[in-house]
């Protein structure tokens, strides 16, 4: 459950990431009320097909809102990939 759960927050972030990119995006911009959170609504604004269930996996912390570090997840590509390194042998 959890690897589905993180393979679809990859791939909204994904999704989210070139879009927010394109249109110079952040966190401050996207947190209109300035609590220091960006609720679904606020995010909703910049990105309308997200879902409440997508939004609920991305609060991690289950605040109702993202945090810097939560909204950071969302927009920073995974730094993953094929291993490039090779063993000494």
């Amino acid at each position: 459950m959890k690897a589905t759960l993180l393979s679809a927050t990859t791939l909204l972030g994904l999704a989210f990431a070139g879009s927010a990119v394109a249109q110079g995006v952040d966190f401050a911009s996207l947190d209109a009320d300035m609590n220091g959170e960006i609720s679904f609504e606020e995010l909703q604004a910049a990105l309308p097909n997200i879902v409440e269930e997508d939004f609920s996996v991305l609060d991690v912390d289950g605040s109702g809102g993202l945090s810097e570090d939560e909204f950071a997840t969302l927009v920073t590509p995974p730094s993953g990939g094929a291993d490039t390194t090779t063993s000494p042998q």
